[in-house]
């Protein structure tokens, strides 16, 4: 965020377990700046951030000077929470290979296997080491809400569907194809968009929103952003840094 926090005043913190406070930028003060420039300001614009765009490239074609990609993140909650978003590519990337590394053992379960799901709540509980179709695999995550165990596994096991503890027991068959976790269901929803519970729920319509469309849609919502209009930049830059100075 180019020199943004070199304006701060600072404090000592002490941060975890730290035994020594740290001289660190004054937070709490950054949280009242914000709120104040934010909603006194009027002054801005909606804008959606396109594949390609940098925080600083983006400042210097609205208003000539790159230093300025902080305003941003000053309008805009979601960036200053989540970062810049991703391009496409740079999602996909990111999806299969830092959030979404694993793969998805999908259950061939039915709406009405409530009683079924209730069962497998104490069967391959996280860090169970266990066999899908032959290949050595590990539990890492189970998502009793759409009927998916997570498995970390050296092989490639998408396609299989039969999964076991490593010596053999407690076998489950039948399973719907085992894929890439980023492909593994995230959550159901209605046509309305609002999540639904999908043995628990029962409506004509439950959409399964995989992993990887959502994380799409979360870093697709933080490209709406509102940006400070360019005749009041100057006076707005001005302002938070006469803020700072009376701190």
């Amino acid at each position: 965020m180019s020199k943004y926090f070199e304006n701060f005043p600072k404090v000592f913190y002490l941060f975890g377990e730290e035994e020594s406070p740290v001289l660190f930028q004054q937070l709490t003060r950054y949280v009242d700046l914000i709120d104040i420039l934010r909603d006194t300001t009027g002054a801005y614009i909606e804008y959606e951030i396109r594949d390609g765009d940098r925080p600083d490239t983006l400042a210097h074609r609205l208003y000539g000077k790159s230093e300025y990609d902080w305003t941003f993140f000053l309008m805009n909650e979601r960036l200053r929470e989540q970062g810049w978003p991703k391009t496409l590519q740079q999602l996909y990337t990111y999806a299969q290979n830092t959030m979404f590394p694993n793969y998805t053992v999908k259950l061939n379960l039915t709406e009405a296997d409530s009683a079924g799901i209730r069962n497998l709540a104490d069967k391959y509980p996280v860090g169970q080491a266990v066999l899908v179709q032959g290949s050595d695999g590990v539990v890492v995550r189970k998502n009793l809400n759409v009927g998916e165990i997570t498995i970390s596994s050296d092989s490639d096991i998408t396609g299989k569907d039969e999964i076991s503890y490593a010596d053999g027991s407690n076998e489950l068959a039948g399973l719907q194809a085992t894929v890439y976790e980023y492909q593994g269901t995230h959550h159901y929803e209605n046509d309305s968009g609002t999540y639904l519970d999908f043995f628990y729920q029962f409506e004509p319509s439950k959409i399964p929103i995989t992993n990887l469309e959502f994380l799409i849609s979360q870093n697709d919502a933080v490209k709406k952003i509102r940006v400070i209009k360019k005749q009041y930049i100057e006076q707005v830059v001005g302002d938070f840094k006469r803020l700072l100075k009376r701190t």
